[in-house]
């Protein structure tokens, strides 16, 4: 069989695919049902802590787990009883292919608690690692005391220093952005004084060894008695050094001088969904309801700021709202997370909308929904 004739085969029955699985065309809507077969998927595992430890209400866990992916890990997630409740996202857009991370979470009330840890390349996710504990009432109930990992900081929540834990490996830049240079990379599971702070507590200025520098706050736990800690002000930001100029070579023939590209004019903005993550499969288990934790993730693709936007996502009949978000530029994304409560089993379809109020002028109107697949069992 020619390349051809199989590239022709294979395309007519992906399309014979598609009609059996959708009553009309959709060509113009983007879908966002994590794709990839199952050697595709990143890996997580779980070291920390065991299945049958125990904690008291109010004891801060600390999970510690490695994800792994043969691109790139762009985020790893913990989930305490289908909520998410820690995010790390890689400093890099293309991910890491190996992450170490610690994330805290702590219980507020007693019972049993399934931790689930799940990593992510874009909207392509793996198959939790999973541990469950029991949250006891009292440090006197506890006997199945969780045992003490190498790389697992023994945290005191009374310490009167502030300190920070770093989650996973972390530049330590000589300012705070990505656009300062950086000093060295801090390992999961480093606990240091903080010295200094951002106004709006998005990076934290540290000292390590002889060197002052900044992380970002985005990857970092915070403990102790952090109320005093000042406001630092933040060195200049770094400058690209020009470039020398060239000498022109003697010639006898005129070059012409070239004409200098026009200069383009922003476009409209153009708001799509980007990502929407999360279980896809849940189980009643005999209760009345089961709740989820979703991620979705919205950019402007366009030219142009947004402004002020809202966004909704419809589960059956019922339409939620997401958030008001304010404004995103250009390439700017953000993440809004929602939890969803499923009183029956059967299959849902998420369908999410990044401009219920049609307040944005877009260069497309087609591409504001994302769609995502559920299904709850009995």
């Amino acid at each position: 069989m020619t390349y051809r004739k199989a590239l022709i085969l294979i395309t007519t029955l992906l399309a014979l695919s598609a009609c059996n699985l959708r009553s009309g065309p959709r060509e113009s809507l983007a879908t966002f049902t994590p794709i990839g077969s199952t050697s595709g998927k990143p890996v997580v595992t779980i070291s920390s802590p065991q299945d049958g430890d125990e904690v008291a209400v109010g004891d801060e866990v600390i999970v510690s787990a490695n994800a792994t992916d043969g691109v790139g890990v762009t985020r790893v997630e913990l989930l305490a009883n289908n909520r998410v409740v820690k995010r790390v996202s890689s400093e890099l857009p293309s991910g890491d292919r190996s992450m170490n991370v610690l994330l805290d979470y702590t219980p507020s009330e007693a019972g049993e608690v399934t931790l689930q840890v799940i990593a992510y390349r874009g909207t392509i996710f793996s198959d939790p690692a999973t541990v469950d504990i029991t949250v006891r009432r009292t440090e006197a109930q506890v006997t199945a005391t969780i045992v003490p990992q190498p790389n697992v900081p023994i945290i005191d929540p009374n310490d009167p220093t502030c300190r920070v834990l770093i989650n996973a490996g972390l530049n330590f830049r000589t300012g705070p952005g990505t656009n300062y240079d950086r000093i060295t990379v801090l390992s999961a599971g480093t606990v240091i004084p903080i010295i200094g702070r951002l106004g709006d507590n998005s990076w934290w200025q540290l000292r390590v060894g002889t060197s002052i520098g900044w992380v970002s706050a985005a990857f970092t736990s915070v403990y102790g008695n952090c109320g005093g800690i000042p406001v630092a002000v933040p060195p200049p930001s770094p400058t690209v050094p020009s470039q020398p100029t060239a000498t022109p070579l003697p010639t006898s023939t005129p070059v012409p001088t070239a004409t200098p590209p026009p200069t383009a004019t922003p476009g409209l903005s153009d708001l799509v969904v980007t990502g929407i993550s999360g279980l896809n499969t849940l189980t009643l288990g005999g209760q009345a309801s089961v709740t989820a934790t979703y991620a979705v993730q919205i950019t402007n693709t366009g030219g142009r700021p947004t402004g002020q936007f809202s966004a909704t996502i419809t589960k059956g009949t019922e339409v939620i709202n997401l958030s008001t978000v304010s404004n995103l530029d250009p390439g700017q994304s953000v993440v809004l997370d929602i939890t969803l409560t499923f009183t029956a089993a059967g299959p849902y379809t998420l369908i999410v909308n990044a401009d219920s109020g049609s307040n944005v002028q877009e260069f497309s109107e087609v591409n504001n929904q994302g769609f995502y697949s559920v299904t709850v069992n009995p």
